[in-house]
């Protein structure tokens, strides 16, 4: 009988881990498919995500200790979240992949109208604007970069095509100013994408078929780009799930909310570590910092403050004699 019992004991443990290993698969699965405004939710709050991990200095995913497209930048991470709010980089020429006069840093694309932004993964993007001017798809020529720009400008639409200097970084620059409709060329905050948001399949995402200069144990894809163009876009725009409900043919306006913005690069800056108040909608107190001269971002991307508290060992750094932390950063538990 004693056999037995130990027996039956076995057998349904055995069975509770088998039934635990079926509803972590089943919660996973939920994200198969299509991109959802769900799944974008679940990857911006999740700091373990994909999207955390493709802001290096260049196409290496970014682990823990390495250091973030920002941290190199003029003036340090602070500097270039401030720049990448007020858009001081806006006017840039963003279409250096081109050839010729159009390469040069002062150069500007000649548009001949209002210019929306479009997004979407390359060949598509070359193929719409190829389908706006009344060109084939195909291409014999020797430099596919080159033809991309001057189609897409050719058709009014701005793309992104720098090749020197790449990183996350210039990407997110780029979609801040394309979403507030400070593109050069742009008349309005006008955006279309080559693909449809709610068409984009997540195995693209999560498990691209090969990437850039690595392995994707280490590396990431060019895919992996446009799914994050449109996570910072569910981000940042207050009317997000507009995204979603986006069909072919039309434009969508992002409402830009600059608390959001902020609650973004605080997650970028933290490696997306969020805490209960950020998700409920905490904003930092505006230009708070320590007597030391350390910022909200700072305590988060030092790890001062995590998850709305200080971690074991670290309640040094709240108090009166830190200027109070905790009550004026949502990392740190303001609330």
């Amino acid at each position: 009988a004693g056999a037995m019992s130990c027996g039956s004991a076995s057998a349904r443990a055995i069975f509770a881990v088998a039934a635990l290993a079926n509803l972590i698969e089943a919660a996973d699965t939920r994200f198969d498919g299509l991109l959802t405004a769900e799944y974008a939710e679940r990857e911006i709050s999740h700091h373990d995500s994909i999207f955390y991990e493709l802001w290096s200095n260049g196409w290496e995913r970014l682990r823990p200790g390495k250091e973030a497209c920002w941290d190199g930048q003029p003036g340090g991470a602070d500097a270039f979240f401030d720049r990448v709010r007020r858009g001081t980089t806006c006017s840039a020429n963003w279409f250096s992949a081109a050839k010729g006069d159009l390469a040069a840093a002062d150069a500007r694309a000649r548009f001949t109208g209002h210019a929306p932004a479009l997004l979407g993964f390359d060949p598509d993007i070359y193929d719409y604007c190829s389908d706006l001017n009344g060109q084939s798809h195909s291409f014999t020529g020797n430099d596919w970069q080159a033809e991309f720009s001057l189609r897409c400008i050719r058709a009014n639409r701005n793309v992104l095509r720098v090749q020197q200097g790449w990183t996350m970084c210039k990407n997110l620059e780029w979609i801040l100013c394309a979403a507030r409709g400070w593109l050069p060329g742009m008349w309005r905050n006008e955006l279309e994408f080559a693909v449809i948001p709610s068409r984009m399949d997540l195995a693209k995402h999560r498990a691209p078929s090969s990437c850039i200069n690595g392995p994707c144990t280490s590396h990431f894809a060019v895919d992996n780009v446009y799914f994050a163009e449109v996570l910072v876009l569910s981000s940042v725009c207050a009317n997000a799930k507009e995204l979603y409900a986006y069909r072919q043919g039309g434009r969508y306006a992002c409402e830009f909310d600059e608390a959001r913005y902020r609650r973004l690069a605080l997650a970028l800056r933290s490696r997306g570590a969020q805490s209960p108040a950020l998700a409920a909608g905490c904003i930092d107190t505006p230009a708070w910092s320590s007597p030391t001269g350390l910022t909200c971002a700072d305590y988060a991307s030092r790890r001062y403050c995590s998850e709305a508290s200080a971690p074991a060992g670290q309640r040094w750094a709240l108090g009166e004699y830190h200027g109070w932390p905790e009550r004026n950063c949502c990392a740190c538990g303001k609330e």
